[in-house]
């Protein structure tokens, strides 16, 4: 049966709901509504007229911010999800193998504003940097208050895992950043290399009465682009941050 427009459509199905009986934001799939019913006969007296359900929220603001870890799966080299994945690339460390895994964090802020914001550090690696002497996955376990002995970059990152599977806390640093998408796109087509930001820092965006605004012309094709918070350094728990 085809849906007609504006009902839902499922995944392997027409326009048909699903046969499952489970509850639906409280109510089971089916039950009759009563339009009498004390919710709905209530007049809406918080609806905020200047307001717009439809706005982007802003970026979270340039800080430092406590906040807790998840892990995240990765998809390999061969498009399968996984908790952690083997790589090899040209460009790092002269194709040195390595593994990775990605790390979601969500902000814990009391003030509830931008409590439950999610930030996610894609490809965090066991790769040891020639820079630093030392690794993504290191460093962050070292943060968080774990010791390090000597180990095989799997041992390493299961290590990591058991770490993450229990949420631990820690202070990020973010700032805003801007990236045109479209710019990125073609440099991939191309086989350049992508291109860095090209702002970084609410500082650096026009400012405005309300504050700076998110929203900025791409400088090299003219796209608009809306700034996104990214994380730019780490800090033990004990770090002065953000209420």
């Amino acid at each position: 049966m085809t849906a007609a427009f504006g009902e839902p459509t499922y995944e392997g199905g027409g326009g048909d709901a699903p046969s499952t009986t489970q509850p639906v934001n409280g109510q089971a799939q089916g039950e009759t509504i009563d339009p009498n019913d004390p919710r709905l006969t209530s007049e809406l007296l918080s609806e905020n007229p200047q307001g717009d359900a439809y706005a982007v929220p802003p970026p979270l603001p340039d800080g430092k911010w406590r906040a807790k870890l998840k892990q995240v799966d990765i998809e390999d080299d061969k498009g399968q999800k996984q908790q952690y994945a083997l790589f090899s690339r040209p460009k790092m460390a002269n194709g040195q193998p390595f593994y990775a895994t990605n790390v979601e964090f969500t902000v814990l802020e009391s003030s509830g504003k931008f409590d439950g914001t999610k930030l996610t550090e894609y490809w965090v690696k066991t790769l040891v940097e020639q820079r630093s002497g030392t690794s993504q996955i290191a460093t962050l376990l070292v943060k968080l208050g774990q010791s390090l002995a000597p180990a095989f970059p799997v041992d390493r990152m299961k290590q990591f895992l058991k770490v993450l599977a229990s949420e631990p806390e820690l202070v990020i640093e973010t700032a805003w950043s801007a990236e045109c998408q479209q710019c990125q796109e073609a440099a991939k087509k191309k086989g350049e290399r992508s291109p860095r930001p090209f702002l970084t820092g609410m500082h650096r965006f026009p400012q405005t009465r309300t504050g700076p605004d998110p929203v900025v012309k791409c400088p090299k094709c003219a796209g608009q682009v809306r700034a996104q918070a990214r994380i730019v350094n780490f800090f033990p728990l004990n770090t002065p941050h953000n209420p």
